[in-house]
């Protein structure tokens, strides 16, 4: 687990390390840190379940190249107010540097080929992902469990606004329908979990006060 927690910190904060051996202005290199910073905590609100978005798996995948776009930019902007670098400073730090962040972007390439390998594995979908409307919340939710193709947990929705069960189900689908989700099998909702890479479904099994939330592998939803 502390392996895995390193290279987890490691791939977040590696452009930010080697900015740091690249920055020359105060100016330009408190404006890339900031940008850097911005975008690892995009990372880390998908990673804690702060928001979501069907584009999860191509932030992870596309963050090491953004982050190095934005360092190669910095780089450029200094080097546009300062002029080249002295020769002697084409050593360790800067190849180092440029080295890490080339070996970053392919980890993202890496990191792509994995979703398509998990395409075929069953997930457990955030509570994010569900769309409630005004008036609707969820008063409790299991941690859920997995089958053999397929990860679901059992919501329990109540009403702040004193709305009766019919109309709890009838907001909850429309709020579905409006972000997307589309008709299943039997009384369920579904909709492609991810974007472009991520291929997996998220479908949901409306049942009065309480649904249920799946996740299945792209080619299999049946149980």
């Amino acid at each position: 687990m502390r392996v895995f927690l390193v290279l987890e910190l490691l791939y977040l904060l590696l452009p930010a390390i080697c900015w740091a051996f690249l920055v020359r202005t105060r100016v330009i290199g408190v404006t890339v840190f900031a940008v850097l910073a911005g975008l690892a905590v995009a990372l880390v609100g998908l990673e804690e379940d702060w928001y979501f978005t069907r584009a999860t798996a191509e932030i992870e995948v596309g963050y090491p190249t953004a982050a190095g776009l934005v360092v190669l930019a910095g780089g450029l902007a200094e080097r546009w107010l300062r002029g080249p670098r002295p020769e002697k400073e084409y050593d360790h730090p800067v190849a180092g540097s440029a080295v890490a962040i080339t070996v970053h972007t392919l980890a993202g390439v890496v990191i792509a080929f994995a979703y398509l390998l998990i395409g075929r594995d069953s997930f457990l979908p955030s509570l994010a992902e569900v769309p409630l409307p005004p008036g609707v919340t969820v008063e409790h939710a299991d941690e859920g469990y997995c089958g053999s193709n397929f990860c679901s947990r059992t919501l329990t929705l109540g009403s702040s606004t004193g709305l009766s069960p019919a109309e709890v189900q009838a907001r909850l689908r429309a709020a579905l329908a409006a972000d997307g989700w589309t008709p299943g099998r039997g009384d369920s909702l579904r909709r492609p979990h991810g974007w472009l890479v991520d291929r997996r479904v998220s479908e949901i099994f409306l049942g009065g006060m309480t649904v249920e939330l799946s996740g299945s592998e792209t080619t299999n939803v049946e149980r």
